[in-house]
């Protein structure tokens, strides 16, 4: 099918699921985040620390990342969805 999807229904619900995708994965990299830092206090070899660098350089892609998907939902797909409501008249 070509063209633009028209079901204002299912834009809604993406927006959500993408928004709650987005909120899900910040709470797991917090809990993710404290364990690992419970885990420095006494776990301190070479392979950890590696793995502790890998994991905050991970954890810095991730949250501008989950910024710019809140963005795009904000700033394109609730006015796309606003004007479309308004297109069909609901």
């Amino acid at each position: 099918m070509d063209g633009i999807i028209n079901d204002v229904d299912s834009l809604k619900d993406f927006r959500k699921k993408l928004i709650d995708t987005v909120d899900d994965l910040q709470k797991q990299l917090k809990t993710t985040e404290g364990a690992i830092e419970d885990v420095a206090q006494t776990w301190g070899d070479s392979q950890f620390v590696k793995f502790h660098e890998g994991f905050n350089e991970d954890k810095d892609l991730i949250n501008p990342l989950s910024k710019k998907i809140k963005d795009f939902e904000s700033e394109v797909l609730y006015p796309l969805e606003k004007t479309l409501r308004e297109y069909l008249d609901l």
